[in-house]
C-alpha cells in the first residue's frame, strides 16, 4: 500500500523554495546600493516571507502526518523523500536573519549630521571633542519600526604635552570617554531610548574599537537622533566614524510540528531490524552447525561448505551493520581467505604486551596476536634484532628507540582496551607463538592505520601477500607512513628521525 503525496501541495512548495532561493540571492547582492534602496528591498524580502509562513506552516504539518502514514506502512523510500521536503520547507526560514539585518543597516553619516559645539567632521570622521556637551544630530531619517542597535567604531588617544608646559586639570588626558545616545523627542517612549556607553583608551592612534550599543525600540517615523559627549575632552585625539543603525536579529518564528502519535521513522526502523535479527539468530546459527557438521562427515566438501559458512557470517554482520569499511571490502573480494575470523574478541592487559604484540581473548580462548606488516620498538632493550630494525627504518639513535617501545605500549593499550574487536589471524603460528593478525575497530577500521599515522610503528615488507586485497590494504599502510613523514612536526618517531629533518 502507498499513500500517495498530494501533489497540489508540491507545487505550492516549489513556489515557496523558488521565493526562499529569491530572498537569499538578492540579500547576498547588497554591495554599493543606496541605503533606502536597501531598506525597501530588505522589508519586501522579509514581508513575503512572513505573508508565505502561515501556508508554510500549514504544509508543514500536513507532510509530518503523510510521513507517519507512511512510516506506519513500511513504505520508508516514500516516507524519507518526504522528510526531506520538510526539511526543505524549514530550511527557508533561518533561525537568525544576518543577512537581511545587514542589509537593513542605516549609516549615520557626518555629511548629513548637525554637529554642536566643538566636534566637526573631517571625511568620514566625527572628531573634535573638546568641550561639555558637543555632539552630531541626525534629523527625519526615515526608519523603520523596530528595534535597533548603534554599531561605530572608536579611536581614542593622548595628545602630546609640551616638555614644562602646566596643563589644567580639565585639560588632562583622560582614560576613558563617556557619550549618550538618545532620540530627540518628548513622545512616549522616547525617553526609554537613551544609552550611555564608554570609549577606551586605544593603544595607537590607528587602532579603532568596535562598539555596539543597545538595541533601542523606534516606533515610529521619522525620527531625530542625536549623539553627544558627557563632558569634553581636550586633553585627547578622539575620533569615530562607521555609525549606522543595524536591526537587531530576529529570531525567525519555527515551525512547530506536532508530536506523532505513535512511532517514529526512526523507531519503525530500529524496531523492523531487532524483530528480524532476533527471528534470524536461531535460524542462522542451526545452519551454521548444520554445515559444521556436513563438512566433518564428509571431509570432499568441506571447501564448499567454509565459502558457504564465510558468506553466511558476511550476511549477518551486514545485518548488524558493523563492518568496518576496510574489512567490508576485504570480505566482499574474497580476502578472508586464509585468515581465522575473530569476531568480538577483547584486548587483555599483560606485561608482555608490546605496541604491535598483544593478547586478546576471544570465547575462552587466549593468544597472543602480532600486528600483519608493522614494527614497534621493543620495550625490552635485549631484543636487538627489533631494535636495530626500528632505529634503522627512522635513523634513530639506541637511546631513543626503548622510550619509543614504552610510548607504543601505552598507546596500544589505551586504545584498545575495552573495545570490542574484529581480528583476522593467519592460521600458522611465528616461532615466538604469536600469531599474525589483521585488527580492525568499529567506526576507525584497521589498527595499523592507528599507529602509522602516530609515528610509532615502521610498516615492514612482508615475505609474501596473498590476493589483490592484501596489496591493497600494505600500500595503503605504505602511503600512510609516507604522509606521517612528511607532516610539519613529524609525529612519533619520525620527529626524532634523522631521515625527516633532511
Amino acid at each position: 500500500m502507498m499513500i500517495p503525496v498530494p501533489t497540489i501541495h508540491l507545487r505550492k512548495l516549489s513556489v515557496l523554495t523558488c521565493c526562499g532561493f529569491f530572498a537569499s540571492a538578492t540579500v547576498a547582492q547588497t554591495t554599493t546600493d543606496p541605503a533606502p534602496l536597501a531598506v525597501a528591498r530588505a522589508v519586501f524580502l522579509r514581508q513575503v516571507m512572513t505573508d508565505s509562513q502561515t501556508l508554510t506552516d500549514q504544509y508543514e504539518r500536513a507532510l509530518a502526518k503523510v510521513e507517519q502514514e507512511l512510516a506506519e506502512v513500511a513504505d520508508y523510500e516514500e516516507a524519507r523523500l518526504v522528510k526531506q521536503r520538510r526539511a526543505e520547507l524549514k530550511a527557508l526560514y533561518p533561525t537568525n536573519d544576518v543577512g537581511i539585518a545587514q542589509s537593513l543597516a542605516f549609516p549615520l553619516l557626518p555629511a548629513q549630521a548637525r554637529f554642536i559645539g566643538s566636534a566637526e567632521a573631517r571625511g568620514d570622521l566625527i572628531t573634535g571633542w573638546r568641550t561639555n556637551g558637543s555632539g552630531a544630530e541626525w534629523t527625519n531619517l526615515r526608519v523603520s519600526p523596530g528595534k535597533y542597535y548603534l554599531e561605530l567604531e572608536a579611536n581614542l588617544v593622548e595628545l602630546p604635552s609640551l616638555p614644562g608646559t602646566l596643563v589644567p586639570g580639565r585639560s588632562q588626558p583622560q582614560e576613558s570617554a563617556l557619550f549618550e545616545f538618545f532620540e530627540v523627542s518628548l513622545l512616549a517612549g522616547a525617553a526609554e531610548n537613551r544609552r550611555s556607553f564608554e570609549v577606551k583608551l586605544s593603544h595607537d592612534d590607528t587602532t579603532f574599537e568596535s562598539i555596539q550599543v543597545g538595541p533601542v525600540n523606534f516606533t515610529r517615523t521619522p525620527i531625530t537622533l542625536r549623539l553627544t559627549a558627557a563632558s569634553g575632552y581636550p586633553g585627547n585625539l578622539l575620533r569615530i566614524r562607521n555609525l549606522r543603525l543595524l536591526p537587531a536579529f530576529v529570531e525567525a518564528p519555527t515551525i512547530a510540528t506536532p508530536a506523532p502519535e505513535g512511532p517514529t521513522l526512526d523507531e519503525l526502523k530500529k524496531s523492523m531490524n531487532e524483530a528480524l535479527a532476533e527471528v534470524q539468530k536461531p535460524i542462522l546459527e542451526s545452519y551454521l552447525e548444520s554445515l559444521r557438521s556436513l563438512a566433518g562427515a564428509n571431509p570432499a566438501l568441506k571447501d564448499a561448505t567454509d565459502a558457504e559458512t564465510k558468506r553466511l557470517l558476511k550476511l549477518m554482520e551486514n545485518s548488524r551493520g558493523q563492518a568496518a569499511g576496510p574489512l567490508r571490502i576485504l570480505g566482499n573480494n574474497g580476502g578472508l581467505n586464509g585468515f581465522e575470523d575473530l569476531d568480538g574478541a577483547r584486548f587483555v592487559a599483560d606485561p608482555e604486551n608490546r605496541g604491535d604484540r598483544f593478547v586478546v581473548e576471544h570465547e575462552n580462548r587466549r593468544l597472543t596476536v602480532r600486528l600483519l606488516w608493522l614494527l614497534c620498538a621493543p620495550v625490552d632493550s635485549s631484543d636487538k634484532a627489533s631494535s636495530n630494525a626500528f632505529a634503522k627504518h627512522f635513523g634513530l639513535g639506541d637511546s631513543d628507540v626503548s622510550s619509543l617501545g614504552r610510548t607504543a605500549q601505552e598507546f596500544t593499550a589505551g586504545y584498545l582496551e575495552g573495545k570490542a574487536l574484529r581480528i583476522l589471524i593467519r592460521p600458522t603460528k611465528n616461532k615466538d607463538g604469536t600469531s599474525n593478525a589483521l585488527v580492525f575497530l568499529p567506526e576507525i577500521g584497521l589498527y595499523q592505520n592507528v599507529l602509522v599515522d602516530q609515528g610509532l610503528a615502521a610498516v615492514v615488507s612482508p615475505k609474501d601477500r596473498r590476493g589483490m586485497m592484501e596489496n591493497g590494504l600494505f600500500e595503503s599502510l605504505q602511503e600512510r607512513e609516507d604522509a606521517a613523514k612528511r607532516q610539519k612536526p613529524a609525529p612519533g618517531a619520525w620527529g626524532l628521525s634523522e631521515a625527516s629533518s633532511k
